[in-house]
């Protein structure tokens, strides 16, 4: 590495695509679940049978999710640490994503105000 600028844009790299993993992740179970469930009422099949596995596959989600609250967690103390070191992440929000403030979700704005009945 020839300075810590590159590493940071490497461990950025590693952890966009380990974020992209847990989200595609938990993405296949949701939809596992869901076919597992619908798929047992399109074809009449009893409560009972799947339910064990079902149980197992929801199980498997909670894991993920809190295996992506900790990631994210991490990605909040590496920008931290980067910027005490003055380490430059360019790519940390990704090439087409723009990095939403730590206080709330990102809202696009829309430039103008709607009236509500």
């Amino acid at each position: 590495m020839s300075d810590r600028n590159d590493l940071g844009r490497q461990m950025a790299d590693k952890l966009h695509a380990a974020e992209r993993a847990l989200d595609a992740a938990l993405a296949e179970i949701g939809d596992l679940s869901a076919l597992m469930t619908r798929g047992r009422v399109d074809h009449g099949i009893a409560a009972v049978v799947g339910q064990e596995a079902l149980e197992h596959v929801a199980k498997c989600g909670g894991s993920l999710t809190k295996a992506r609250r900790a990631l994210v967690e991490g990605h909040k103390q590496m920008a931290r640490d980067a910027r005490l070191m003055r380490i430059t992440w360019t790519t940390l929000g990704g090439p087409l994503e723009t990095k939403p403030s730590e206080d709330g979700p990102r809202i696009a704005p829309t430039g103008r105000l709607r009236e509500v009945a």
